[in-house]
């Protein structure tokens, strides 16, 4: 019995190590990723969309980086999405554009980063006022939670943002060229409460984005895009380099002369 019980006691440890190692080096090959090679995700390998292939065959995640900012674009890149007409904020008399954030306050320093990304191209430059400044004509809320999400009318899963901006039709200006412009009198931007879950990278990258809208930039779709702030889209769990320059100076330039 002696015997037998030791030999089962044996055999169990034996057991038990071997999991054991089995998981180590479970564990070790996930950290390592198993990478065999990259997988090209897209045609424009400039931007570095690569699906991980595992040694299993599997694929692990996509990693979407924009790393080659387009240098050039065409005019215009400006306009009302729904009318396309120009449009551009009015900017005060302190020669800048009141903006004010409410709501979650875990997304307050990431509306800061954005405010400050766009300010440093040197061609607007939005001012940051207190929660009871009525000049502000830009206002971000940040939602708390799935509750507030769904009491937006424009909210759909899986989206982090949205901009209503609210023209004034009646208004115009003129540019150099005789372009008209409309002034945008409110913009409501909303930050959906899934927002939470991102990088601070990305968290930068949304709000960057819509405050974008705000200053009338439109989404862009086509794939010589994608390393503009204005694409429509990213992939989850993606790495944005959240580009400012050149394009969107050129634009700016062009619209708030």
């Amino acid at each position: 019995m002696k015997k037998n019980l030791l030999a089962l006691l044996a055999i169990t440890f034996l057991a038990f190590v071997s999991i054991y190692n089995n998981n180590s080096n479970a564990l070790a090959t996930s950290k390592q990723q198993s990478i065999v090679k990259k997988i090209s995700a897209g045609k424009d390998e400039n931007f570095n969309y690569y699906e991980i292939l595992k040694k299993d065959g599997s694929v692990n995640f996509v990693s979407e980086v924009n790393a080659k900012y387009p240098k050039t674009h065409l005019l215009p890149f400006i306009k009302d999405h729904n009318t396309g007409l120009n449009i551009k904020q009015k900017i005060n008399n302190d020669g800048t554009i009141h903006v004010k954030y409410e709501g979650n306050a875990g997304l307050k320093a990431n509306f800061t980063n954005a405010v400050s990304a766009w300010n440093k191209l040197g061609i607007i430059k939005f001012k940051i006022v207190g929660n009871d400044d009525s000049s502000a004509s830009v206002i971000v809320n940040g939602n708390v939670n799935s509750k507030e999400d769904d009491a937006n009318s424009d909210y759909s899963k899986d989206s982090l943002g949205d901009t209503n901006n609210y023209v004034d039709y009646d208004s115009s200006a003129y540019l150099s060229d005789g372009t008209k412009v409309n002034y945008i009198s409110k913009s409501d931007i909303v930050l959906y409460s899934g927002i939470a879950k991102l990088s601070d990278n990305n968290k930068n990258h949304v709000i960057i984005h819509e405050l974008g809208h705000a200053l009338g930039f439109d989404d862009l779709y086509g794939q010589n895009d994608r390393g503009l702030i204005m694409f429509s889209t990213s992939s989850v769990g993606s790495k944005l380099l959240n580009n400012l320059g050149a394009c969107e100076k050129i634009s700016l330039q062009h619209y708030y002369e």
